[in-house]
């Protein structure tokens, strides 16, 4: 709010100052230019460190948030199933983990931040504007809608393309781990070159759906940018009139413009929320999908806790497999181990040894 405050106050500030000079200058005048240029100066010191304020808190802001979405992601990949991960690839798992928590830190702290910031900024525009000259300023923000209308069609064509490019860094990933996990035996059967190929396919993917995403992305921003400049068009051509006609004098017209620079800032934020809307609901909806997957064990109703151990392991007529596609690794076993007993588990290679 106070940031908002003093950028709409800068133009004013400029205001007083030509409209001083336009009245004529009296012994007086000078130094009331040096006292609003001093206010101007501590103006811009204020609002430099508060910008430095709020960057710093906000970013410290995100990383904290970042930090504990990657806890619950992680504290809930520790409880899911065998049966899990042999259908997930560990690329797309930690892809997951990392880039997608960043986007969603970065969504949370800039994106009200960026939206309150450009509200305020567009309100405290129109309000003075129209205290100057309603008329003007009513044209001017007619332009507003086709924004609106620009926005919201390349916003939907963002989604779809940012979902698709936060999927194919997933697949590189994952053939990453995947070829580096086996390199002995990559190497063991110089199978270098098929290892190559793979990766430079699933890098291909990505391009092609990089490059949807980047021509998404220079339509709306420099859609936005050409909307701006027709708002500084605007003010010209129809403020000249209007000064022509004798409704506006020329320091109001140097304030206009002054008020439509100010407003490529929240255009900027809002064309930056848009981005990060984005990419944060495309990694919000890849982290829910694995938040939402039940673990398949699973506490029963009312259960004790274990509070007292002794030390002893018992099994009885215990059935196990991985999961319904596979066989079944144990099937009655019965097994007792007592406190401070040590058991060797001896057997072929694949009976359940590691499992057990």
């Amino acid at each position: 709010m106070l940031l908002s405050l003093m950028t709409l106050a800068f133009p004013l500030c400029v205001r007083y100052i030509t409209k001083l000079l336009a009245t004529g200058i009296t012994p007086n005048t000078l130094r009331q230019i040096y006292l609003m240029g001093g206010v101007m100066v501590v103006l811009v010191l204020v609002r430099t460190f508060s910008d430095m304020f709020v960057g710093y808190q906000g970013h410290v802001m995100g990383t904290l948030m970042e930090r504990d979405m990657r806890n619950e992601l992680f504290a809930h990949y520790q409880k899911l199933s065998f049966g899990f991960y042999d259908e997930q690839k560990t690329g797309q798992l930690m892809t997951r983990l990392t880039n997608d928590s960043f986007n969603m830190a970065e969504l949370y702290h800039h994106g009200p931040e960026d939206v309150v910031i450009s509200t305020l900024h567009f309100v405290g525009a129109f309000i003075i504007l129209s205290m100057i000259n309603w008329p003007l300023a009513l044209i001017v923000f007619l332009v507003l809608p086709f924004m609106a209308v620009h926005a919201v069609y390349f916003n939907r064509q963002m989604k779809r393309t940012l979902r698709r490019s936060r999927d194919r860094i997933g697949d590189i990933n994952a053939q990453v781990e995947d070829s580096l996990a086996g390199i002995r035996v990559v190497q063991s059967f110089t199978n270098e070159t098929v290892e190559r190929a793979k990766f430079a396919h699933t890098n291909e993917e990505f391009v092609a759906s990089r490059r949807a995403d980047i021509r998404s992305e220079v339509l709306f921003y420099e859609g936005l940018v050409g909307l701006t400049q027709l708002m500084t068009i605007v003010v010209v051509v129809f403020g000249g009139v209007t000064i022509v006609r004798g409704t506006l004098d020329l320091p109001d017209l140097l304030t206009f413009l002054l008020y439509v620079g100010i407003l490529i800032e929240p255009i900027k934020r809002f064309g930056n929320f848009t981005r990060l809307y984005q990419e944060g609901i495309s990694g919000f909806e890849r982290f829910m999908e694995v938040l939402e997957v039940e673990p398949a064990i699973q506490d029963a109703p009312n259960a004790s806790d274990l509070c007292q151990v002794q030390g002893a392991v018992t099994f009885a007529n215990v059935r196990f497999q991985y999961n319904s596609s596979h066989d079944t690794v144990f099937h009655n076993l019965s097994l007792s181990i007592q406190a401070g007993e040590y058991v060797a588990l001896v057997g072929m290679s694949g009976v359940g040894k590691s499992t057990l």
